[in-house]
């Protein structure tokens, strides 16, 4: 066989080629020795602790477990960078998203947050394709009865609040591929058992339907809802409260003024690290006179895990009841609203419930505070994972 000799410009084109893709596989750890790479804001997780701290035997095994972990997956040079050029023609260019993707994209710009993790699909919850076993659906209600139970004994009224995910409010916004399969979600699996099991229970889903029809009750590029959609959730927690509270006030201040919140984006488009892209301007509301709860001191308040440090809001003298709530990021925006009805309220942010275990319920924390209302904020996505039958 004859072996047709390489021409120069053919052998330069191909060591040309073997040396743009050396210099690119070298780039990481390039950047890892002189930090080159640009700044971009990709809103995820840290890769965690580096693998390379130990010494000896131990500090081996360390770095192997850390290793094996997936540190390298998200430390390595320039991944930010890349992930935000990705996501933009993903998203941005091909108009291309699926709810296997961390964030699902609908039309007219509208993002979903879809997989948080291996387990939690909140589409796929809004579909209705995976409902809970009988097994799975008494753990939760034993769970939520226990509590109330034991609040019962000690004369402490309970209220479960939940607060819908964005998907269930705008399904519209969501591709139409996303369609609902069943007649049934988790969501109507457990808020019926509960109501069953006699555990007050405030489903916020009719109430942000119909807020919707009028107002932004969600932001278009964020997973939570907007100040008036929580405004509108925090008069409906207080109206419940008050069945449980004689003589609570319930009224919202209604002189509100729009404060722009210049730099913050939606967490959604943060996590593609395309805020460019999907813009939209985020605000809060104040009342005109302002609000009259100060913040008390909240040292010690919070557990090991939890995800925040607790908040502590007080108007000393009013006279008003006591509460202590635990809440997750949608209790963020309901704090100024709710916290003017009381004379202290704690307010708690646990680690969310896993299959594993239900999100901390702080016995010790009511018990020291003696308050004369315990409330459980849980965002729907939280609300119905699915927990371990037995433990």
């Amino acid at each position: 066989m004859t072996v047709l000799p390489v021409s120069r410009p053919a052998r330069a084109i191909h060591l040309l080629g073997a040396a743009l893709f050396v210099c690119l596989i070298c780039l990481p750890l390039f950047d890892a020795v002189f930090h080159v790479a640009p700044e971009v804001n990709v809103m995820e997780a840290g890769p965690g602790p580096s693998p390379f701290e130990g010494h000896g035997p131990a500090g081996v095994l360390r770095a192997f477990n850390i290793l094996r972990g997936g540190y390298l997956e998200k430390a390595f040079g320039f991944r930010k960078l890349l992930v935000k050029y990705e996501n933009y023609l993903n998203y941005c260019l091909l108009g291309s998203s699926t709810a296997d993707l961390s964030v699902v994209a609908g039309p007219g710009g509208w993002l979903f947050l879809a997989r948080e993790n291996p387990e939690l699909n909140t589409v796929e919850d809004y579909r209705g394709t995976r409902l809970f076993t009988p097994q799975e659906l008494a753990a939760w209600t034993a769970e939520f009865a226990a509590r109330r139970d034991w609040l019962a004994a000690r004369g402490i009224p309970y209220l479960v609040v939940l607060a819908p995910n964005k998907q269930t409010i705008y399904p519209e916004k969501l591709p139409a591929r996303y369609n609902q399969v069943g007649p049934a979600t988790r969501t109507d699996q457990l808020l019926a058992a509960l109501t069953g099991a006699g555990v007050a229970v405030l489903d916020l889903r009719p109430l942000l339907l119909d807020l919707k029809k009028t107002a932004q009750a969600y932001y278009r590029t964020d997973s939570h809802w907007t100040p008036v959609g929580a405004r509108a959730a925090a008069g409906d927690i207080l109206a419940a409260l008050a069945r449980q509270l004689p003589g609570l006030d319930t009224t919202l201040p209604a002189d509100l003024e729009t404060v722009a919140a210049p730099g913050v984006g939606g967490d959604l488009a943060a996590m593609l690290g395309l805020g460019d892209c999907f813009d939209e301007d985020k605000f809060i509301l104040v009342p005109k006179g302002g609000f009259q709860a100060v913040r008390g001191d909240a040292s010690g308040l919070a557990g090991p895990r939890d995800v925040n440090p607790a908040d502590v809001f007080e108007r000393p003298g009013s006279g008003l009841p006591r509460a202590v709530i635990f809440r997750d990021s949608f209790g963020q925006d309901l704090l100024p609203f709710l916290s003017e009805h009381f004379s202290r309220v704690v307010y708690q942010w646990p680690f969310p419930s896993t299959a594993q275990a239900p999100r901390r319920f702080d016995r010790e924390l009511i018990l020291a505070e003696k308050p004369d209302v315990v409330v459980d904020e849980i965002v729907e996505r939280y609300f119905t994972v699915p927990l371990a039958a037995t433990r």
